[in-house]
Formats: structure tokens, C-alpha cells, sequence
């Protein structure tokens, strides 16, 4: 059976949120930021560089040969920006169109206030379903309802690695999911594993996912699809 609750956003979570939220929503700001904070490895090394030069000249050769030393380091200064930032400002703007996208999540997610807590005791094991970039997944919520996950193997999503190592098989999941963004946050798997499962089947076409998804009602990652646990699992079988 499937339960879920409203819950507060733990402090390291609530911590996160408010940074992601504090980016800027200008791409030259951003991209100011960005140099100023010596994140581009390029200007940290010349950050780093100039001052202890100019000390050198100014203390080899007195004022004017520091004076001299600045004019080229800023001419180079100028160079850098131009050259480097060709090649960088797309690297930039790539950057700064995913930290926008995760500001606006987490504003809407800070507005919202709360996390939903959910529990899950499988009474039938899952069924899994693997694809290029992560893996389906359908469980039995009771009440003839269905469980959907669609999780990515990108990395950033907690359930991959416990799906890796067999711990999705076991008997009681609890999760903690951001209500607008649709993220999980926490994620544990717990009890006795169970047997019946099998090895997961796999969507070998972008064609198959696609028709499987659309039968499915294109659900999204966490929904409740109000159809019976083995009807669905049958379905999809089909597809592939």
C-alpha cells in the first residue's frame, strides 16, 4: 500500500533550495560572476599570476618598469577575454540555462514549503524495464493502482544506485519527493528482498519507449497510474 504525507524540507535541503534560488537571471551577470569568482581556471592562474609579476618588476626595476608590466598584462588581460571567451561563453551560457532552470525550481519548491513523504510496502516485487538512460519502473500501490517511477542513470538521481546494486527488489520503500520540481530528495529501501522479479526486461528502441509511454498516459516520474499492477506489467511486455 501507498501512502504519502505532507512533511517539512529538511534544513540541508531548505539550505540548497536558497542558493539554486539566489543565482542571477541575467547571463552577464552571471557571466561577471562567474569570472570575478574565478571559476574559469584560465583567470584564477592569471588572478594569481599578475599581482606576484607586477611585485617582481616594481622590485627589479622601480615604478616604471611595473607600470610597463601592468599595460601588458591588462593588454593580455583584454586578449584573454576575447579569445578564451569565444570559446567559453557557450560553456557559459549552457551553465547558466541549467543553473536558471534549478533557480526556478527551487523557488517554486521555497514558495510551496513542504515535501511530500511517501511509504510504499510492495506486496508483489517490482518490475523493471531498462532503457538507454535509466530504467522504468511499475509497482503494485494496492487498491488497483500502480506505482510509476522513471528513473535516470545520470547520476544525480538517489534510487539509481540502490537499483543497481538489487535494493529496489526489497519489500519497503520511503521517499522524500519536492512537490513542484519532482524531485527526490531522499530515497531508502528497506526489508527482506523478494523473489519473483526476475531480470529486467529491455526497451531496446527509442520506437518501444515511446509507444510504451504513450500507453502508459505518459505519466510522470512518482505518479499513481489507476490501473491494476499485472494489467499494466502485461501491457508493456507486449510493446516490447
Amino acid at each position: 500500500m501507498l501512502t504519502t504525507a505532507r512533511v517539512a524540507i529538511p534544513a540541508p535541503v531548505e539550505a540548497r533550495l536558497k542558493t539554486a534560488a539566489d543565482y542571477s537571471d541575467n547571463v552577464n551577470d552571471y557571466a561577471r560572476e562567474d569570472l570575478i569568482g574565478f571559476n574559469r581556471p584560465m583567470a584564477a592562474a592569471f588572478a594569481l599570476v599578475a599581482p606576484v609579476a607586477l611585485a617582481f618588476a616594481y622590485k627589479a626595476a622601480g615604478p616604471l618598469a611595473a607600470l610597463q608590466w601592468g599595460a601588458v598584462l591588462a593588454a593580455m588581460a583584454v586578449a584573454g577575454l576575447v579569445v578564451i571567451g569565444k570559446r567559453e561563453w557557450p560553456r557559459i551560457v549552457q551553465k547558466f540555462q541549467t543553473c536558471a532552470t534549478a533557480k526556478r525550481r527551487a523557488i517554486a519548491d521555497l514558495r510551496c514549503g513542504f515535501g511530500e513523504a511517501s511509504y510504499l510496502s510492495n506486496g508483489r516485487a517490482p518490475r523493471f524495464f531498462e532503457h538507454d538512460h535509466g530504467v522504468l519502473v511499475l509497482a503494485d500501490a494496492g487498491d488497483l493502482k500502480t506505482l510509476f517511477f522513471s528513473i535516470a542513470s545520470d547520476g544525480t538521481d538517489p534510487r539509481w544506485p540502490l537499483y543497481l546494486k538489487g535494493d529496489l527488489e526489497r519489500r519497503v520503500w520511503r521517499w522524500l519527493r519536492l512537490p513542484m520540481s519532482r524531485e527526490v530528495v531522499k530515497f531508502s529501501a528497506e526489508g527482506s528482498k523478494m523473489a519473483g522479479s526476475g531480470d529486467a526486461l529491455v526497451i531496446e528502441s527509442i520506437d518501444a519507449w515511446e509507444a510504451i509511454n504513450v500507453a502508459l498516459g505518459e505519466p510522470l516520474d512518482g505518479a499513481v497510474i489507476h490501473r491494476p499492477f499485472g494489467e499494466l506489467v502485461e501491457m508493456v511486455e507486449r510493446a516490447l
